[in-house]
């Protein structure tokens, strides 16, 4: 894919005026976070992506982290763009809080996709608006003025870990979802009719398989776009059911609908363990 459309794939869904339009106090923040992403693009440039990990800042900031660490782990595109924009549907109201994830995210995906670190400087510097860097910050636009050595992070995001239901039904679904591996779609098909009739659940999947690829796709992106996030999540488990998707890139894609920071480093044999314990309680 060329370069033009792989960046109209990465700003899509992504409400770019909202970064535009951030106050100029706020824009000073976020500038310090595109810094950090020249930096790191920089570092990937020189050493492979998979060597982000050695990198001094791959923990400086929690959004930073899990984006690089999916790159890093996932070397999936589609996979991490899906999380990126489930993360930016949990920041209705934050502006600032929605520009630190789309920067970060935009910026880690174009590293993934080998864009150059001047060109991903250049990108995102633009977003903040040329007013901005002519009469407040005092940029030119050259490399030479990127100070790589400091960042002032002063609006890291605070994830919060869910539980009770929330993290009941996610492991439902990833138990339904090995079990489909395990013993085939029709199967579960039948466990999810006799466990969950009725339900938002039953529902979503019946819409959403026997269709055109092109028809499911359609049917949830309409779910997706749900305003609570209890059915957005219903609506990612129920397509990832459908799709066959598999359980660890499930796992990120229902916890970037709640909003959870999760580490990737989380070891599979824990995830593996309570997806078997779920199992036991649906069969």
């Amino acid at each position: 894919m060329k370069k033009n459309d792989l960046l109209k794939k990465i700003v899509e869904n992504i409400d770019l005026k909202r970064i535009k339009d951030l106050p100029v106090s706020e824009k000073f923040k976020l500038y310090e976070h595109i810094k950090l992403i020249y930096t790191e693009a920089e570092y990937a440039s020189k050493e492979g992506i998979p060597a982000l990990v050695n990198s001094p800042n791959y923990t400086i900031n929690p959004t930073y982290n899990l984006f690089a660490m999916l790159i890093v782990n996932l070397s999936d595109f589609d996979l991490i763009k899906s999380i990126v924009e489930n993360y930016l549907g949990n920041f209705e109201t934050s502006d600032i809080y929605y520009a630190q994830i789309a920067v970060t995210g935009m910026g880690l995906l174009m590293v993934e996709k080998q864009f150059s670190p001047e060109s991903i400087y250049h990108f995102l510097l633009n977003l903040l608006g040329y007013d901005f860097m002519l009469d407040n910050i005092k940029l030119n636009g050259s490399i030479g003025e990127v100070d790589t050595l400091s960042f002032k992070l002063d609006t890291s995001i605070e994830y919060k870990p869910f539980e009770g239901e929330h993290r009941q039904f996610k492991y439902d679904i990833l138990a339904l979802l090995k079990l489909s591996h395990d013993k085939g779609k029709d199967y579960t098909y039948k466990l999810i009719d006799d466990k969950f009739p009725g339900s938002r659940l039953q529902l979503y999947l019946n819409l959403l398989k026997g269709n055109s690829e092109a028809v499911s796709d359609f049917i949830f992106q309409d779910l997706k776009a749900q305003d609570i996030r209890s059915s957005r999540l219903i609506a990612t488990g129920a397509y990832a059911i459908y799709k066959g998707e598999a359980i660890i890139s499930t796992h990120y894609l229902l916890n970037s609908v709640l909003g959870k920071y999760s580490r990737f480093d989380k070891r599979k044999e824990e995830i593996d363990q309570e997806i078997d314990q779920h199992i036991k309680g649906l069969i």
